[in-house]
C-alpha cells in the first residue's frame, strides 16, 4: 500500500507555518522566476543567490488560499497579482525554510514508512506495506502521520491510501487541500472512472485540447478506449494513458534514505545572456558543489541542470556519467557541455541551478597505469580544497568566475571582487 502526502501550495504554507501573522491574508511568494527545488537529503548545500530587485517580469511562485480566491495563481505576472490585490503581501522565496520543513517532513515520514520518496515540492510517497501490525490499518497509520505532521509544522497535507502511486496521487487531488481518503485494493478503475480528466497524471495542455475535441470530460472514457483507439486520438503516449486511467501503474516508491544529493543555484541581479557570466556562474557551483561533495567524501554519478529565462520558461537536462565526477575541471566540463545542449533560446537567463545526484562514497585506487595528467589533477584539487577549508570557500578560484569582461586565461587565482556572494 502506498500513503500519498500532498501540501497544496507548498511554499505559501511553509511561509505560513513561518509567520504566524500571514494566516488569513492574502500573500504571493515572487522572486527570480523560480528555483531549483532544494533537496533537503543528507547531503544539501545551501543556494548561491545574487539578490535582485522586483521586476515586471518578476513571476508569481506560489501563493495563500486568499490569493488564489483574488484570482491569483501561480505563473502569472506579479504587476497582473498586484493589480487584482491591493493589499497583497510579496514575499521573497525563501529555500533554507524549504529545506528545514522538507527534512522535518522527512522525520516523522521515517517513523512510518521504511521506504519514501520525496519530491520537495510538497509530495510524498511511502509504502507502507507491511506495517499493519506496528501502526494499524494504513488509514489509522496515515490518520498519525497526518497530527503528527501537523503538531511538528503546523501544516496540515491530504493524504490518501492506494495500492499504487499513481491512484493515491489522483485520490488527494480529488480532496485537497486538507483530508483523509482510501481507495480500497480492486476499485482503483471504478474510483478514477467518474473523476475529471484533467486531474490524471500526464494530461498536458495538449492533450486536454484533443479530448475536449472528443468531448471526454471523465477518465472513465479514456479507460474504455481500445489501444488502437488511444493510439490514435492521442499518439504514442495513448496506450500508457488508457492503461493509467484503469488505474495500473508498476512503478514502485523510491528509496531516498541512502542517496546523498547537493543542490544549489545562482540568481542574477540583471537576465543575463553574454556566456562569459553565465559560464563563470556554472563554474562557481560546480566550484562549491565539489568542495561540499568531496569534505562528504564523495564523487558524483548523475548532473542536474536547471535554466529559468527572463520569461519563466525552465528548461531542465540530466547527463548521466559513467565514472565518478570528481575534480572540479571535470565537473565543470561536463556541466558546460550539457548547459550547450539545454539551452536553445536566444533569451536572457536569469537563473541557473546546478544538482549533484547519486553521490557514491570516493575511495581512490592506486592504479599502475593511471595517467600522469590525472595525478596531477588530484593533487591540485586537494591543495586547492585545503585552501578553501582553511581559508573559506571563494579565496581561491577560476578566473572566469570574477565574470570580467573579457574571457581569461582558465586557471586558479585569488578571488578579490565577486560578483557571485556565497550564502554559506
Amino acid at each position: 500500500m502506498v500513503c500519498h502526502l500532498n501540501i497544496v501550495g507548498f511554499k505559501a504554507a511553509v511561509a505560513a507555518a513561518k509567520d504566524r501573522s500571514l494566516r488569513g491574508r492574502p500573500y504571493v511568494i515572487a522572486g527570480a522566476g523560480g528555483d531549483i527545488r532544494a533537496d533537503p537529503v543528507c547531503c544539501t548545500n545551501r543556494p548561491v543567490s545574487l539578490r535582485r530587485p522586483p521586476c515586471r517580469r518578476t513571476l508569481v511562485l506560489d501563493c495563500s488560499p486568499e490569493a488564489i480566491r483574488a484570482g491569483i495563481t501561480p505563473g502569472m505576472a506579479l504587476a497582473v497579482a498586484e493589480r487584482r490585490e491591493k493589499n497583497l503581501t510579496i514575499l521573497p522565496p525563501d529555500i533554507p525554510a524549504y529545506e528545514a520543513m522538507n527534512k522535518e517532513l522527512e522525520k516523522v515520514a521515517a517513523c512510518y514508512a521504511p521506504v519514501w520518496e520525496n519530491d520537495c515540492a510538497g509530495n510524498l510517497y511511502l509504502d507502507i506495506t507491511g506495517t499493519t501490525y506496528c501502526f494499524g490499518p494504513p488509514a489509522d497509520c496515515s490518520s498519525r502521520m497526518l497530527r503528527e505532521i501537523l503538531e511538528q509544522t503546523s501544516i496540515r497535507p491530504a493524504a490518501a491510501v492506494a495500492s499504487n502511486k499513481l491512484v493515491s496521487k489522483v485520490a488527494t487531488r480529488t480532496i485537497r487541500p486538507t483530508g483523509l481518503i482510501q481507495v480500497q485494493n480492486g476499485t482503483e478503475a471504478e474510483f478514477l472512472s467518474h473523476q475529471d480528466i484533467r486531474i490524471l497524471p500526464g494530461m498536458g495542455p495538449g492533450l486536454l485540447r484533443t479530448a475536449a475535441v472528443t468531448g471526454m470530460r471523465e477518465i472513465g472514457e479514456i479507460a474504455a478506449l481500445t489501444v488502437p483507439e488511444a493510439l490514435a486520438l492521442f499518439g504514442k503516449r495513448g496506450p500508457l494513458l488508457r492503461s493509467m486511467a484503469q488505474g495500473i501503474d508498476g512503478s514502485r516508491v523510491k528509496e531516498e534514505s541512502g542517496k546523498q544529493r547537493i543542490t544549489q543555484q545562482a540568481d542574477f541581479n540583471e537576465d543575463v545572456i553574454d556566456d562569459t557570466a553565465i559560464r563563470g556562474a556554472i563554474e562557481t557551483l560546480c566550484e562549491n558543489g565539489g568542495l561540499k561533495m568531496r569534505n562528504e567524501k564523495s564523487g558524483l554519478c548523475t548532473l542536474r541542470l536547471a535554466v529559468i529565462y527572463s520569461d519563466g520558461i525552465e528548461v531542465q537536462s540530466t547527463v548521466k556519467t559513467k565514472r565518478l565526477l570528481v575534480t572540479d575541471s571535470e565537473i565543470m566540463a561536463t556541466a558546460y557541455g550539457l548547459y550547450q545542449k539545454t539551452v536553445n533560446r536566444r533569451i536572457r537567463i536569469r537563473s541557473i541551478g546546478l544538482s549533484f545526484e547519486d553521490l557514491a562514497h570516493l575511495c581512490y585506487q592506486p592504479d599502475l597505469f593511471e595517467p600522469e595528467k590525472e595525478i596531477k589533477n588530484r593533487h591540485l584539487q586537494e591543495a586547492v580544497d585545503k585552501i578553501q577549508n582553511r581559508y573559506g570557500t571563494g579565496k581561491i578560484t577560476r578566473g572566469i568566475c570574477l565574470q570580467s569582461a573579457s574571457m581569461p586565461t582558465l586557471g586558479y587565482g585569488v578571488l578579490s571582487a565577486p560578483k557571485l556572494q556565497l550564502n554559506q
